[in-house]
């Protein structure tokens, strides 16, 4: 952990094997890449355009949700991912706490990962 990056997140995703149960299927799930520093931002304005004749500002405040960014910097692990590791609708959940999003967006750059997300809740 550092200054810029003060947590770590396990990145998990449905591996596709599902076992039936007594109480129902239960999906696999593989982790990607585990405890990886991170920094996690919430970005309330999702940058939506105001609607036509909207004379109150530039954005629309009406977004039901808002949207999470995860920056993950190179390192060994994440580095090892390639520019394909990391996959929209994989899931990431913070070591320190139980918050848990779904990757919207993924995008690998020069410096790391950004991930645009959305609040999960895998029991919903």
């Amino acid at each position: 952990m550092s200054v810029l990056y003060p947590f770590t997140v396990t990145i998990t995703r449905s591996s596709g094997t599902v076992t039936q149960t007594a109480d129902g299927a239960v999906q696999g799930i593989a982790i990607v890449v585990s405890n990886v520093p991170a920094s996690i931002q919430m970005k309330r304005d999702k940058g939506f355009g105001a609607p036509a004749g909207f004379q109150g500002g530039a954005t629309n405040t009406s977004a039901p949700m808002p949207a999470w960014l995860v920056y993950l910097p190179l390192n060994a692990a994440i580095t090892a991912l390639g520019q394909n590791g990391i996959r929209d609708g994989d899931s990431v959940a913070d070591n320190g706490s139980s918050r848990t999003w779904k990757v919207d967006a993924a995008e690998y750059t020069p410096i790391g990962w950004q991930l645009a997300c959305t609040p999960y809740s895998p029991d919903a």
